[in-house]
């Protein structure tokens, strides 16, 4: 079998990224990661159009003009916009 290591003992190969859980069929994380980088970069231009003088009112923003992305991504972006 696998010498007795389990699924969260074995060391990722170098330049690889752990992915938590699994993701559909045919879902690579490589992909996933450009999306979701590029989709950051889009809520960062957003943010410096928009300038919402809260973070309460950004996350707002960037709900309703990117609702399908993840509380995760729209932080990610206002984090990186205000840098």
């Amino acid at each position: 079998m696998n010498g007795g290591k389990t699924f969260h003992s074995i060391e990722p190969s170098p330049g690889e990224r752990r992915v938590l859980g699994e993701g559909p069929p045919g879902w690579s994380s490589t992909q996933h990661c450009a999306v979701t980088d590029s989709r950051v970069s889009e809520m960062r231009a957003l943010l410096a159009q928009m300038r919402p003088v809260s973070d309460s009112e950004a996350l707002q923003c960037l709900r309703r003009a990117f609702p399908e992305s993840t509380l995760a991504a729209r932080v990610a972006a206002m984090a990186t916009s205000r840098g």
